[in-house]
Order: C-alpha cells, then sequence, then structure tokens
C-alpha cells in the first residue's frame, strides 16, 4: 500500500512539473467592440468605461434626396478616443424627408457638389481624434463638416476625396479671395452715386479707397470721379458655395469662349475686353478649366452691393475658375442675356481654384 501511495505522489510530481515547465501560447484577450445599434448615449456610456464601440445608422439627408447608411466605430486611444467614419451605402430618395445630421449631410449646404460624385466616396473611410469621450460623441451626432474636418484632425481616403471634389470653408487655399470685381456705373445723367458692400468676410484692397462707402460722381458714359472706369475691390470671404452647372473650356478656347459668352451674360465691348486683359494673364496654363458663375441668392447673402438711388439694371457676373488636368462632364446653365435699361450698373469679378 505505501508503494502504491508513493509511486502516485512521484507520478503526480511529473505530471506537474511538466504542466508547469509547458509554454503559455494563449494570445492576450482582444478588446470587444460594443454593438451600439442607433443608440448615441450607448456609444457614450462605453466611451466613459474605456470600451471600444460601434455603429451603423441609417439617416434621410433632405437636402440631397439620400438615405445614407454609414458606420461610427469609436475606440479609446492613450488619453484620447479615435473615431472612424466609413460609408456604406447612398441610395437617392424620391420624396423628401425630414433632414438629419450625417456624414454627407452635414457637408451637402457647403459642398453641392458631392450630389454629383456620391460613387467617389461610397465605401470610404475619415479618422478623427477627440480629447474627451463628450467630444467623440458630439462629433458622431454633428458628422462631418468642413469645421470638425479641421478641428479633429481627421484624414483618411474619404477626407482626401471630399477635398477633390468640395470647397470648403476651413481648406487651406478655400474660400479664395475674389479677385478684381470691377462696378461700373452708367447713370442716365451725370449723378451722385453711394455704393456700400455688405461682405461675409473683409475687403482687402479698393480703389479709390473704401472706408465706409464710396460717394461718388458718375457720368453717362461711365466715367467715374473724371478718371475710373470701374470701382475696384478685393475680397476674401468666409463661405463658399457653388451651383451645380457650369462649363468645362479647353485652355486654348478661353479667348472665344469670352468673345463668345460675357456678351451673352451682359457685358458690353469694353467690360469684355477689360475683363479678358485681366483673366486671360491669371488664367495659367493647363489643359482645362471649370467655369461656373455664382448665383444671385449667394451674391446677396455674402457679397451684397447696395447702389443708391438704386439701378433700374444690375448686372453681376462672378465667375469661378478651376484648373483641370482632364475634361469633366458638367451640365451647361441656361443664359438669358439681360436688357440693359434706365441706370445700369454692372460688376464682374472672379475666385480661382490654385
Amino acid at each position: 500500500m505505501k508503494k502504491i501511495t508513493f509511486l502516485a505522489l512521484f507520478l503526480g510530481i511529473i505530471i506537474l512539473a511538466g504542466c508547469a515547465s509547458k509554454p503559455q501560447n494563449t494570445p492576450p484577450k482582444k478588446q470587444e467592440v460594443v454593438n451600439c445599434d442607433e443608440n448615441y448615449e450607448c456609444l457614450y456610456q462605453q466611451l466613459s468605461n474605456k470600451h471600444s464601440a460601434k455603429m451603423v445608422i441609417t439617416e434621410k439627408i433632405k437636402s440631397l434626396s439620400l438615405i445614407e447608411k454609414s458606420e461610427i466605430k469609436v475606440q479609446p486611444l492613450n488619453n484620447q478616443y479615435q473615431i472612424a467614419f466609413q460609408i456604406i451605402d447612398l441610395k437617392k430618395i424620391k420624396k423628401d424627408k425630414p433632414q438629419t445630421k450625417s456624414i454627407v449631410g452635414s457637408l451637402a449646404k457647403t459642398c453641392p457638389q458631392i450630389l454629383n460624385n456620391l460613387d467617389k466616396i461610397k465605401s470610404k473611410q475619415a479618422t478623427c481624434v477627440t480629447n474627451t469621450a463628450l467630444e467623440a460623441k458630439q462629433l458622431a451626432l454633428d458628422g462631418l463638416s468642413d469645421k470638425s474636418i479641421k478641428k479633429y484632425n481627421c484624414a483618411g481616403d474619404l477626407i482626401n476625396t471630399i477635398n477633390q471634389i468640395c470647397v470648403t470653408s476651413n481648406s487651406s487655399i478655400f474660400p479664395p479671395g475674389v479677385k478684381k470685381p470691377a462696378i461700373y456705373l452708367y447713370p442716365e445723367k451725370k449723378s451722385q452715386i453711394e455704393i456700400h458692400l455688405n461682405i461675409n468676410g473683409f475687403i482687402t484692397k479698393a480703389k479709390p479707397n473704401y472706408l465706409l462707402g464710396w460717394k461718388v460722381l458718375a457720368q453717362p458714359n461711365g466715367l467715374i470721379n473724371n478718371k475710373y472706369d470701374y470701382l475696384f475691390y478685393e475680397a476674401h470671404l468666409n463661405k463658399l458655395e457653388l451651383p451645380q452647372n457650369g462649363w468645362i473650356v479647353k485652355y486654348s478656347d478661353l479667348n472665344q469662349w469670352f468673345d463668345e459668352n460675357l456678351p451673352l451674360l451682359g457685358l458690353n465691348q469694353k467690360e469684355t475686353a477689360q475683363f479678358k486683359e485681366y483673366w486671360t494673364k491669371q488664367l495659367t496654363k493647363t489643359n482645362y478649366y471649370e467655369i461656373k458663375l455664382l448665383e444671385k441668392e449667394f451674391l446677396d447673402k455674402n457679397m451684397k452691393l447696395t447702389i443708391n438711388p438704386q439701378p433700374t439694371t444690375l448686372i453681376r457676373l462672378n465667375f469661378y475658375f478651376k484648373p483641370l488636368s482632364q475634361k469633366i462632364k458638367l451640365e451647361k446653365p441656361q443664359i438669358e442675356t439681360p436688357q440693359r435699361k434706365g441706370f445700369t450698373a454692372v460688376e464682374w469679378g472672379g475666385l480661382l481654384d490654385n
């Protein structure tokens, strides 16, 4: 009996020793990503507890008549929080629904070009970093915007694509300065005229000096203060919105395009010649130029021009020029040539996307 007990004890020691010497290959447990469905409070709670979490959300974007399906994934990262956005799908909807915030919807107002480039941003991802769980929750709620992209150092192929197709107000080069808006005045008789600008941004140059406005003497032939053909200013804007239609013009055809289209848009021979003299020097050589005409609604809100006495005819042509290496498709706008009647005021200018 003692021999059996001793043998069992001896075998037990050998087995325990073998177990102790066996290498431990068990990998560390991977942190679980909690699925919060569409519950933002769940997302915030998980972050507060230093847990990773994700959501797949489906939202309607009224301004673009779209349904967006996207994923938001957040994880603690040292003393910060990394939040990743990914667009899963975008679908058109037939009827407008109440607008909600989303990745695309947050950029819709400042980037109408998104509507024509939906295929380019599908499946793309952006990653941002916030300092607190509360900031991460708010960013998830708000979605990407030009402001949040800059604030949270967002990066990724979605951001690269957005930068290619959008003009955003916090870009390093946009909104660009409005170059040389020239204001022509043609009263029916020699008149004292007051002009005021209300710029969403700030005026950088003016001739003659602008100060609180211009008060000038204008003649029917357009001469201002007996020495100027036009009033001149330049400005930086806080915001830029572009129409969806425009023209794609081969660089070598720009002169011909100006000759054909500027008169159709309302410029006379002198104004056309002075426009060409300035802009042909500004538009450097490239394969093509995208040309768009800023809409009246945008100008009234961001570059408001007040003239007293009020002109019978006001023509404002402020163009957006963007150099292109390749030709793209762009629907042309309908042109209605304005009829000059009575006291006529004309403005032309432009913005160059470098």
